[in-house]
C-alpha cells in the first residue's frame, strides 16, 4: 500500500500470451503521441496442474499484520466472540493470501516472517500470490528505494545496471527456492509494489516528469524493465510455472496505465496478469487536482472500470486488483485523512462499506477478465487504518466482513456480523 500523496510522507511501518511487437509499437504510438529434491516434486506437482491453477476466481486478501498484533490490546472478535483471522476469513470465502517479503533478516514482512505466515494461510486451504518488495520497507507510488542491506553490502544505488539486476536476480532465485524448499506453494509472482514510477532504487522524483509518458517511456521504465525482468528470471530458474503480475497504481489514467504495460511487453518482461491498486475513496481522478487536494469518489471508480475494461480490450490479458479497500467512516486520522470521498450510493459508513464492498466484488464477479481482487489489511485495526480495516478499533467485525462469502465457493457460514 501506499497511497499517492500522503504515500509521499508517510505509510505503513499460465503461459505468458505474447503481443505482437506492431502492436506494442503502435500502442506506444499513439499514446505518446496523443534445486533440492523437495523444490524439484512441488514444481512438478505444479506443472501438472497448472492448466487449471486459476479457472477459480481469487477471492484475497492481503493481511499481513496477523502474527506481529497477537498481543494487540484488543483481539479480533466476531459477534463478540474471539475469533482466530485466517481460519475465519477462509470460512467466510477467502482463497486466496497477498504475501509481503521485504529485503530484511527478522521482523515483520521478513522472509522468515513471510514463511511463518504462509505456512498459517496454508494450513487453512489458501494459497499464496508473492509480493518481493524489492525494499526493506514499503516501497509504493510515492517511493521506490533499494534495499538498506544492499546499499550496506554492495553500494547497490552507485552499481552499473547490469551489476544491480545480477543482485535482484541472485536474490529473486534465493528467496524463491527457500519458500518452495519450506512448502511454500507459491504459485503467483509480484516484483515490485505499485511500480508506477520506477524500482528498486530507481525512481523519477520530478513531479512533472513523472506523468511525461514519453520521458518515463525512455527513462525510468525501460530502466526498470531491466531489473524487473532480472527479478522474473532469478524466480523462474527455480519455478519454470511462475506467472506474474506488474503492479501499478494509476487506475485513473488509462493512457498511463497502456504505455507502461506496453513498454514493459516492449523489453520483453513477463506479463501474465495486468494489476492495479484501486482506493476509491481517495477521490482520485486528476494527478494535479490530486495534489491540490481535489478529489471525487464516483468519478474516480468510474474511471477505475473504464480503465481495467480497456486495458483487459488492449494486452488480452487478466487483470487482479493486487490491493483495494473502502472505509467505514469519514473520520479518517493520520496520513489517509483526505480519503474520505465517498461513492455516489455508498455513504462512508459501516453499512456503506458493506453495500460497497458488494457492489464491487458483484462488478468483479460480472467480468471474466477480473482474475483476483485483495482486500488491502482488513485485520490492521489501528488507528492508522482503522476506518478501512474489517473491524474496529476494538477488535469487532464491521458488517462488510460478511460479504466475501457471496462471491466465494467456500463454504460460508450462516452468521452475520451485526
Amino acid at each position: 500500500m501506499g497511497l499517492l500523496y500522503v504515500w509521499e510522507k508517510n505509510s505503513f511501518s499460465q503461459e505468458e500470451t505474447p503481443m505482437k511487437k506492431p502492436l506494442i509499437l503502435l500502442i506506444l504510438l499513439l499514446f505518446v503521441l496523443g534445486s533440492s529434491g523437495q523444490v524439484f516434486s512441488s514444481i512438478i506437482e505444479k506443472e501438472n496442474m497448472q492448466p487449471s491453477l486459476f479457472e477459480e476466481k481469487m477471492l484475497g486478501i492481503d493481511a499481513n499484520y496477523v502474527t506481529s498484533m497477537q498481543n494487540f490490546l484488543f483481539p479480533w472478535r466476531y459477534h463478540f466472540k474471539k475469533i482466530e483471522v485466517y481460519p475465519f476469513f477462509h470460512e467466510k470465502g477467502i482463497n486466496y493470501f497477498r504475501l509481503r517479503v521485504f529485503v530484511k533478516e527478522d521482523g515483520p514482512d521478513s522472509l522468515p516472517y513471510a514463511m511463518n505466515t504462509a505456512t498459517l494461510v496454508q494450513e487453512q486451504g489458501m494459497k499464496c500470490s508473492v509480493t518481493l518488495f524489492m525494499s526493506s520497507d514499503w516501497s509504493d507510488i510515492g517511493k521506490q528505494p533499494a534495499p538498506e542491506p544492499w546499499n550496506t553490502l554492495y553500494d547497490f544505488s552507485n552499481l552499473s545496471l547490469e551489476s544491480k539486476a545480477d543482485i535482484i536476480r541472485n536474490y529473486t532465485k534465493n528467496t524463491t527456492h527457500t519458500l518452495l524448499n519450506n512448502g511454500i506453494d507459491a504459485d503467483l509472482y509480484e516484483i515490485g509494489n505499485e511500480i508506477d514510477y520506477g524500482f528498486c532504487g530507481i525512481f523519477e522524483q520530478n513531479l512533472t516528469k513523472r506523468e511525461n509518458i514519453s520521458w518515463m517511456r525512455n527513462t525510468t521504465w525501460m530502466q526498470a524493465a531491466s531489473l524487473l525482468k532480472a527479478g522474473m528470471e532469478g524466480v523462474r530458474s527455480v519455478d519454470p510455472t511462475a506467472a506474474f503480475i506488474l503492479h501499478i497504481a494509476h487506475w485513473w489514467d488509462y493512457n498511463f496505465s497502456a504505455v507502461f504495460f506496453a513498454t514493459m511487453l516492449e523489453h520483453e518482461v513477463p506479463l501474465d496478469y495486468l494489476g492495479l491498486s484501486f482506493y476509491p475513496s481517495s477521490g482520485i481522478f486528476n494527478i494535479t487536482l490530486a495534489y491540490q487536494g481535489i478529489g471525487n469518489g464516483t468519478l474516480s471508480q468510474a474511471l477505475f472500470r473504464q480503465t481495467t475494461e480497456r486495458l483487459a480490450d488492449t494486452f488480452d490479458r487478466p487483470l487482479i486488483i493486487s490491493e483495494y479497500a473502502y472505509p467505514s467512516t469519514s473520520l479518517i486520522l493520520g496520513p489517509f485523512s483526505s480519503f474520505n470521498h465517498a461513492v455516489d450510493g455508498f455513504p462512508l459508513t459501516k453499512q456503506g462499506q458493506k453495500a460497497w464492498l458488494r457492489d464491487f466484488l458483484s462488478w468483479a464477479d460480472n467480468h471474466s477478465f477480473i482474475a483476483g481482487t485483495f482486500y488491502f489489511s482488513p485485520e490492521f485495526h489501528r488507528l492508522i487504518w482503522v476506518s478501512f480495516c474489517l473491524f474496529t478499533f476494538f477488535g469487532n467485525a464491521k458488517p462488510a466482513v460478511d460479504i466475501f462469502e457471496e462471491f466465494s465457493s467456500v463454504n460460508p457460514t450462516a452468521n452475520s456480523a451485526d
